[in-house]
């Protein structure tokens, strides 16, 4: 059904023709001219079918402009409807001048720059409303609420997963570098180049666990350390060595060209992975239940804890490999 409504301007002008007894002195409080007033009136008086004010008269008659019976019954729907308007309007102002909410992510650097940093920015821009904030945090077991976390990413061992928690993924490790070092390399070649690895307490990151695999004695090669994964990998990327990849946290390396994975089908299952846990008094917030549904949603993952398994290694490769065969996930 239509409502056919007068226009805003007329009824302001009503009301204050109302209020102050006089076009002219409604004319001034409204910036308008009085003859713009006196339209506006005319104007509502033929849309309603009905007078609404008493005109003064000078010298006889009505000596102020008044409201008619139908126009006292408007004047008290319009200044309620212009009260309401007002009250609404001064609290969406007052919401407009309060800082945006600020909500922070964390994750250790690693994982934050290779993986989540290009998935929140995505994110972020379809929510705006939002500050977003990303935080490094290199702790195991960070205190959200102590350190106003609003969503983690841990890694840790599946069995220490807490109840709430929601598994993001697990990892597979094999050798990776850049294309251009790949052409051609076999096993047998490894002494003669740099090996890049991060500094851990995990034995499927360490090139000694990988040699003997390779068909080497765990010291048979120059090793260069790092106190990061990022960093490893992002000397990989430069050329300068065969570091050891860690996937689905590298794929867009992979996808992207820019790393490719040696000795197919060689792959370690890693011990850990990774989970995303949410700070209670925000685990009901619009914004933190999407952003962990779109996060398990680019993981491919269902947030289940993974059944147990035992970790193990795949066969070994030696013969060269074509670029083709190395392009491709593990």
């Amino acid at each position: 059904m239509s409502i056919h409504l007068p226009s805003l301007p007329a009824l302001r002008a009503f009301a204050a023709v109302a209020r102050e007894g006089s076009f002219a002195r409604a004319a001034e409080k409204l910036h308008i001219s009085t003859s713009a007033v006196s339209h506006q009136i005319r104007s509502l008086e033929e849309q309603l079918g009905t007078p609404l004010l008493t005109r003064a008269r000078n010298g006889a008659g009505h000596s102020r402009t008044a409201p008619t019976a139908a126009g006292e019954e408007l004047l008290q729907a319009v200044e309620e409807a212009l009260g309401k308007l007002a009250v609404a309007c001064d609290a969406i102002r007052e919401k407009a001048r309060q800082p945006r909410r600020r909500l922070v992510v964390s994750a250790n650097g690693s994982f934050a720059s290779l993986w989540l940093a290009a998935r929140l920015a995505s994110f972020a821009r379809q929510h705006p409303s939002v500050d977003w904030l990303m935080r490094s945090e290199e702790s195991l077991r960070p205190d959200l609420s102590a350190e106003g976390i609003d969503i983690a990413v841990l890694r840790l061992k599946p069995d220490a997963m807490l109840p709430q928690d929601r598994l993001l993924f697990s990892e597979t490790l094999f050798p990776v570098c850049s294309p251009a070092l790949a052409e051609g390399l076999t096993a047998e070649q490894l002494p003669r180049l740099t090996l890049l690895q991060e500094e851990g307490n995990s034995p499927e990151r360490e090139w000694a666990r990988w040699l003997p695999l390779l068909g080497h004695a765990p010291d048979a090669c120059h090793i260069l350390r790092f106190d990061r994964f990022n960093q490893a990998i992002s000397a990989a990327i430069a050329g300068v060595g065969i570091a050891i990849g860690r996937s689905p946290t590298i794929d867009g390396e992979l996808q992207a060209g820019r790393l490719v994975r040696l000795f197919a089908p060689l792959s370690m299952r890693y011990d850990w992975a990774f989970v995303l846990r949410v700070r209670p008094g925000v685990a009901r917030d619009p914004h933190v239940t999407q952003l962990v549904s779109y996060l398990l949603a680019e993981a491919g993952s269902n947030g289940r804890r993974p059944a147990e398994e035992e970790s193990g290694v795949d066969a070994v490769q030696h013969e060269p490999l074509r670029t083709r065969q190395r392009r491709g996930r593990p």
